[in-house]
């Protein structure tokens, strides 16, 4: 899960908001997520804007999701998801863009998914907020740990809340661990050839700014997984330099 920067909300959809949050907002004019799906102005600008703001990733999951506006209809590969959920908003809140993110699978995509944003369901409850690690929450990112097989488990063992998003999300599920196993092994084991030493610190640092450039209102397109690769990395690092030293150390001695 990577900390998402919540950009401004499109224009349009303010003024969606801005005509129903009144007094007597008049017959068909409710501030609600339903109503929200009906809009072809407000709708578009909000896929468009979280799908921007996320850099082409899950909010949850980490993997790739696309949109292709050019296209008629509009092709969007993921579904809004209400970080808190729909059964405990308030009025307004399940159309307010700080309480959307885009997440995988689409709508309606066929299949019954076993972790991420549908598993989640109407979970938490307002009693049990406290035990969810929000990709909205600053530094949620450091609350994961990863390993290089895709594991992925809390950071601090104490920390009851990741360890209770992870479950609730499924965020362990062997299928998601798989598939971040395969985007680690592309990365450090491209087709052919291991990643040296000083291609590794040159992924790390693209991976890096491009997560910076994304955060102050960038356009920028993530790898897919791109924040567990970026914290397997400094291990692969720290390797092959204490590999390139070993050898260093062997030619030195040689030579004597």
């Amino acid at each position: 899960m990577r900390t998402i920067k919540k950009r401004p909300p499109p224009s349009a959809l303010v003024e969606w908001r801005a005509k129903r949050l009144t007094k007597d907002p008049g017959e068909g004019m409710k501030c609600t997520y339903e109503e929200l799906r009906r809009d072809t102005s407000a709708l578009p600008a909000v896929e468009d804007g979280l799908f921007a703001e996320q850099g082409g990733i899950c909010a949850y999951t980490g993997i790739q999701i696309r949109l292709d506006a050019s296209s008629e209809p509009r092709k969007v590969d993921f579904h809004l998801e209400h970080v808190t959920p729909q059964k405990h908003c308030i009025y307004g809140q399940d159309a307010d863009y700080g309480n959307l993110v885009a997440c995988w699978p689409r709508p309606n995509c066929g299949f019954e998914p076993l972790f991420g944003a549908v598993t989640k369901k109407s979970w938490p409850s307002p009693e049990e907020k406290h035990l969810f690690v929000s990709p909205l929450d600053p530094g949620c990112t450091a609350r994961f740990s990863f390993n290089h097989r895709g594991e992925i488990s809390p950071a601090d063992e104490k920390d009851d809340a990741a360890k209770t998003t992870i479950e609730k999300l499924g965020l362990a599920h062997a299928t998601l661990t798989d598939l971040r196993r395969g985007a680690i092994l592309g990365a450090l084991q491209p087709p052919g050839r291991l990643l040296s030493l000083e291609q590794a610190r040159r992924l790390l640092a693209t991976l890096k700014a491009d997560a910076e450039k994304l955060d102050q209102g960038g356009s920028v397109r993530l790898r897919a997984f791109s924040f567990v690769i970026e914290q397997v990395l400094p291990r692969e690092i720290r390797k092959l330099e204490g590999i390139k030293k070993s050898k260093q150390k062997a030619a030195g001695s040689a030579r004597k």
